[in-house]
């Protein structure tokens, strides 16, 4: 996934860190504002080829309302392979896909950059015969950022995936190596056309 060179450089912008003004922003916001296609990369594990982790899905968002990102279905094919129930599994295979909303923190003007703070995504899931909500979490902070350059217009996005919970219930979590750490779970949008 490096490979799309997504960073963040929080503190490499040319303002001295005095942040942006609040007519950046509005120009930032009013910038990026619309509607995109693209890809969402995520890792899937093959275990009989370790070179083949990386899969793809076409995926659409858009910017729209106050500094508000949506992807109005987000797909849960991302985390399955990192399930450890095989019942949740299952009943998450079964769900439609859910809206996943994230707010954005301008931090940068050109290229413009963006922290994100994504809400939970909430699955209906049929799971041990009742019905019930799964919620996906994130990491927020410096784990869930975005760019967009204004010369290619590549918008690029990183999710970094915290968590798997069943209803209200956060002591336990169906993901396996959510941890922040080298296992972590990093979900990339992007309208780079992956194909050349």
């Amino acid at each position: 996934m490096a490979v799309i060179g997504l960073t963040s450089c929080l503190g490499d912008s040319d303002n001295n860190n005095q942040g942006l003004s609040p007519e950046e922003v509005s120009q930032c916001f009013n910038t990026i504002k619309g509607n995109y296609t693209g890809k969402v990369l995520f890792e899937n594990l093959n275990p009989n080829d370790v070179y083949d982790y990386i899969d793809t899905l076409d995926i659409a968002w858009s910017v729209a309302a106050d500094t508000t990102i949506v992807v109005n279905q987000f797909p849960q094919t991302v985390i399955l392979d990192r399930i450890s129930d095989q019942q949740m599994k299952e009943a998450l295979e079964q769900a439609a896909p859910a809206p996943l909303k994230a707010k954005i923190g301008f931090y940068e003007s050109d290229p413009i950059r963006f922290m994100l703070y994504p809400y939970s995504v909430t699955y209906d899931v049929e799971y041990q015969d009742a019905p019930h909500k799964v919620s996906l979490v994130f990491w927020i902070n410096t784990y869930s950022f975005g760019k967009y350059d204004l010369s290619s217009r590549v918008f690029q996005m990183q999710l970094m995936v915290a968590g798997l919970y069943l209803d209200e219930d956060t002591t336990h979590n169906y993901l396996l190596n959510s941890a922040y750490d080298n296992s972590s779970i990093p979900i990339i949008i992007t309208n780079v056309n992956l194909s050349k």
